[in-house]
């Protein structure tokens, strides 16, 4: 079983209702993997003019990662959650109404933009929510289900957008108001970030007279203590007393520009390589392989990986980016195309599995609890900002030299990336072991 019964009790039930959401909005997600297909079929954008969009889809994207982390630390997280997702559930009803116009792509990215600001505040109530030593199972099991419900849904997907365009607009916006029901019947309150510590009424009169006798001792309950002196004053606090944590974030914005070429890069590419037809149907297999193989492989994955390091895991899920992405090369004009760019899939999808566990667990094991939703929407807004540079340069790329030349550029991205990420890893065992020996 992916996760097990440690100390004889289960997963807290927000854990395994947040499991739920993330499955079945997996399962809806239609409009975000074929938006690339979106716009340059259904809309006549030529390449760089869709890859310039999608960096706008993730300008707003990354504001709604600032937004809803901050509300997510400001009020009851799930309650945001829900507000959010039924937000972005109705702008898809919008988008299913007006078709496909000049004005849809913007309202997509509105809805991308407030659906993206609902992952870190899940990240925050799961690291809320699962004690300590089970998070890293608590965020396998959410990425678990988040693959099983992708492995269902581009697929869907990509038989829907030749047939019924609409219904892609209308299944995304269902899936969404599912789970905000979910949210509301099963993610209780108890998740928000830790109220002030009272301090108890001190009577006037007493200590007046006491103040007669000699100098007033302050209660031993209301002293402050080293931890509330030494706590972090802002988001931007935590990052400067954790470099490591700040240089995880820096790197990231690589990895990301990896890892987003196959919602970009890939369904263009594959459009190339295997014509209009099959291309978009290519590309809905290629996405369900991707579910399938999470589903099947993250708990041997994880168990694996169990005695690495996180960040030791996160480098060498770059390099079967490196490995998997660069394979797509091979695919153009060869007869065997399909199944080698399903088997590329697999390979970098390994990859993902091995940076989404342990990065998810990094993440929580740095920031303080008062600042997990912020903390995760900075470290997303890396995600995001890698996410904006990855359709500007393999549009440039594609429009110069092809699509297939995109792809060598991304290996040596991933190589690059897997090299930065084992430095912060070296740095945070060094940066450990010294604090360790200074306690001591």
């Amino acid at each position: 079983m992916l996760v097990q019964k440690a100390r004889g009790s289960a997963l807290p039930a927000e854990i395994y209702a947040l499991f739920a959401v993330r499955l079945v909005v997996s399962a809806g997600s239609f409009v975000g993997p074929f938006l690339a297909m979106m716009l340059t079929m259904k809309l006549g954008y030529d390449e760089a003019r869709a890859g310039a969009f999608m960096s706008v889809v993730s300008v707003a994207s990354a504001l709604g990662l600032v937004v809803g982390g901050k509300l997510g630390d400001a009020f009851d997280r799930p309650r945001v959650l829900r507000i959010l997702q039924a937000t972005t559930a109705a702008a898809y009803v919008v988008c299913a109404v007006m078709g496909f116009n000049a004005a849809t792509p913007f309202v997509i990215a509105f809805a991308m933009g407030t659906l993206n600001g609902t992952w870190p505040i899940i990240n925050a109530i799961v690291a809320d929510a699962a004690p300590a030593e089970r998070r890293k199972e608590a965020f396998s099991l959410l990425y678990w289900g988040n693959n099983i419900g992708f492995s269902i849904g581009p697929f869907v997907a990509g038989l829907l957008f030749t047939r019924a365009p609409r219904a892609l607009f209308i299944g995304n916006a269902a899936v969404l108001f599912a789970a905000a029901l979910i949210v509301a019947r099963y993610v209780r309150g108890g998740t928000r970030p830790e109220a002030p510590v009272s301090v108890p009424t001190i009577d006037r009169q007493a200590t007046a007279a006491a103040a007669a006798a000699g100098p007033i001792a302050c209660p031993a309950d209301v002293q402050p203590t080293a931890a509330a002196a030494a706590a972090p004053s802002s988001v931007w606090a935590v990052f400067r007393r954790s470099p490591v944590l700040l240089l995880y974030s820096a790197g990231s914005v690589l990895t990301a520009f990896v890892y987003n070429q196959h919602t970009f890069a890939l369904p263009i590419f594959l459009n190339d390589a295997l014509g209009e037809v099959a291309g978009p149907r290519v590309f809905g297999a290629a996405m369900m392989a991707n579910g399938l193989t999470v589903v099947a492989l993250t708990a041997l994955v994880v168990l694996a990986s169990k005695r690495l390091r996180s960040l030791t895991s996160v480098a060498l899920a770059s390099a079967f980016y490196a490995v998997g992405f660069g394979a797509y090369y091979l695919v153009g004009g060869s007869r065997y195309g399909v199944p080698l760019a399903l088997g590329a899939t697999v390979v970098w999808t390994v990859g993902e599995i091995l940076g989404s566990t342990n990065g998810n667990a990094f993440v929580a094991e740095k920031a303080p609890p008062a600042y997990r939703s912020r903390v995760n929407s900075v470290v997303s807004f890396s995600y995001i900002a890698g996410g904006a540079l990855a359709p500007l340069a393999a549009g440039s790329i594609a429009r110069a030299y092809g699509s297939a030349a995109v792809w060598p550029f991304v290996a040596a991205s991933a190589a690059l990336s897997a090299a930065f990420m084992y430095g912060v890893d070296r740095l945070d065992k060094k940066t450990g072991a010294r604090v360790t020996a200074a306690g001591s």
